[in-house]
Order: C-alpha cells, then sequence, then structure tokens
C-alpha cells in the first residue's frame, strides 16, 4: 500500500534503516568491475576539460598528470613531436586559438608564461 501523502518514518524506523546501512560499502572486486573500460561511461580515456573544452588523455604514468591520471592532450603532442616531456613552464600555444585542434601544425611552444602573454598582447594591438 502506498504512503499518504506528508507520511515520514518514524525515528525508530530510521534509526533501523540507518543501523542496517553502516559499515556497508563496495568490495574492491565490485569496485574494479566500475573503474576504466569497465565503465559503462567509459570512452577511451580521452575527455573534454572545463570550460575551454580542453582534450584530456588518460596517462596515468605521465610525469604530469593530474591526481586522476589525465594530461592535456596538446602537450602529449607537442612532447610526442619534440620526442621528449615538457617542462611545467613550458606552455603550448593554439595557434587558430581553437582548443579542440591539436594538430601539430596549429600548436606553438613557448618557453615561458611570459613569453606567450606577449604574444596575446600583440595580437590584441593589431586587432
Amino acid at each position: 500500500m502506498p504512503r499518504p501523502f506528508g507520511y515520514h518514518h518514524s525515528e525508530e524506523t530510521k534509526k533501523k534503516m540507518s543501523a542496517a546501512q553502516k559499515g556497508r560499502s563496495l568490495k574492491a572486486e565490485h569496485i574494479n568491475k566500475l573503474k576504466g573500460c569497465n565503465n559503462h561511461g567509459w570512452k577511451g580515456g580521452r575527455c573534454r576539460s572545463g570550460d575551454p573544452g580542453y582534450y584530456r588523455i588518460l596517462c596515468p604514468n605521465h610525469p604530469c598528470a593530474d591526481k586522476n591520471g589525465y594530461v592535456l592532450e596538446h602537450r602529449l603532442v607537442m612532447e610526442a613531436h619534440l620526442g621528449r616531456v615538457l617542462l611545467p613552464s613550458e606552455i603550448v600555444h593554439h595557434i587558430n586559438h581553437n582548443v579542440r585542434d591539436n594538430r601539430i601544425e596549429n600548436l606553438m611552444l613557448f618557453p615561458s608564461r611570459k613569453e606567450h602573454s606577449q604574444l596575446h598582447r600583440k595580437e590584441r594591438r593589431s586587432k
């Protein structure tokens, strides 16, 4: 029989329900079934991040990976082109300002944030 509108569990019932759930958690084998390619939402380790929509790639062993194991795709493309890991101070710039266009022809490397900012200032002045 459905509960009538406005019906609430008694305090005693709430305590019993809470006690029944205490200490329950997923077993490690079930958690592992939900991770990575076993998850129903798995898209191959590539996802978009944040407002600008930069692509991130799952690389948990990469030295510059975030806490979830992802690295920005444009940085990986530049690293593959150069044959080395980028320094944290190095900035990869998208020439056409489309952050989803990660072709090597569209990427430019700056040794520091300062030089990258100077380029943007020049672009703003010329408009």
